[in-house]
């Protein structure tokens, strides 16, 4: 340790004027301000960066997430930053910083014990935003609810089902999640009379898959030609035709809509024979009577 005398002489001058402290507590915050300036910068131009090579950066649901991303990150490194800052200027005033990591350790025990659900809600709400599980528009099944995805925080994710209700679903209780908005190709079927020839029946398929993709008002929601696969099932009634259709995201509800005023429109032209429902037979059976009681 230098001695007083060994010390540079505008030191000395500042501790007779009892201004070491208090310029050292100075320079301790001015670091903290820079360094909370520098993260703030670095992790915005980071994680620009990276979603730049990910995605188009004029995506609106890339730039939603990186936002999140980043203001939690930023958060997390400015209050550990801060956190430094505070037990250093308490250690230049010259306070026990003992006792003070184990008041600030019993207090922080209890806090986080409180705060447990909603830790674990923001730890998996983070991993939600970086491994991109689903967004704003994505048609989901989160387990406790279902529906379309209207907003994703840090926390919750807010879903508005079929009938219009609203459900905020923290994300540390979705223990399982179904993103139909992921899949590239859906399946359109239709089910005809067994009675039908099957080359027959392929071709009117053909046909109205065809007319699908013609159709101005669906062509914008494809992703590509719609495919005949060709039968999927062979039942006792009915035979089960099957047509691949890669759509956008989240369109396919509103194809297989189109989808089926085609199919209509082909059983009303004849071309198609629906399958005929199964009669049910009921058969009674009259009781004998009992012996002695004939007249």
């Amino acid at each position: 340790m230098r001695s007083p005398t060994s010390q540079p002489q505008w030191v000395q001058s500042l501790e007779r004027w009892h201004l070491l402290t208090p310029v050292r507590i100075l320079v301790v915050v001015v670091l903290a301000v820079v360094a909370t300036i520098m993260i703030r910068r670095v992790v915005v131009r980071a994680l620009h960066r990276l979603f730049a090579r990910a995605a188009s950066p004029d995506d609106p649901r890339a730039d939603a997430r990186r936002k999140a991303l980043s203001s939690s990150l930023r958060a997390a490194l400015v209050g550990v930053v801060w956190s430094i800052t505070v037990i250093t200027i308490i250690s230049q005033l010259g306070i026990d910083i003992g006792a003070f990591v184990a008041v600030a350790t019993v207090v922080g025990g209890a806090v986080g014990f409180g705060a447990q659900m909603l830790v674990r809600d923001v730890i998996a709400g983070f991993f939600v935003l970086a491994d991109d599980q689903y967004g704003p528009g994505d048609e989901v099944d989160l387990g406790h609810a279902s529906g379309v995805v209207e907003r994703v925080t840090l926390r919750t994710a807010r879903v508005r089902d079929g009938e219009g209700v609203v459900w905020h679903v923290p994300h540390g209780n979705v223990l399982r999640v179904g993103n139909a908005s992921k899949s590239a190709t859906g399946p359109l079927d239709v089910e005809v009379s067994r009675s039908m020839d099957g080359a027959i029946v392929a071709e009117v398929v053909a046909g109205l898959a065809g007319a699908l993709a013609a159709d101005p008002d669906v062509a914008s929601m494809l992703a590509g030609e719609p495919r005949v696969v060709g039968i999927m099932d062979i039942r006792d009634d009915r035979l089960v035709f099957r047509v691949r259709v890669p759509t956008q995201p989240g369109r396919i509800d509103d194809v297989r809509r189109a989808w089926r005023m085609l199919v209509l429109q082909a059983f009303a032209r004849g071309e198609l024979v629906a399958p005929a429902q199964a009669s049910n037979m009921v058969v009674f059976q009259n009781q004998a009577e009992p012996a002695g009681e004939t007249e």
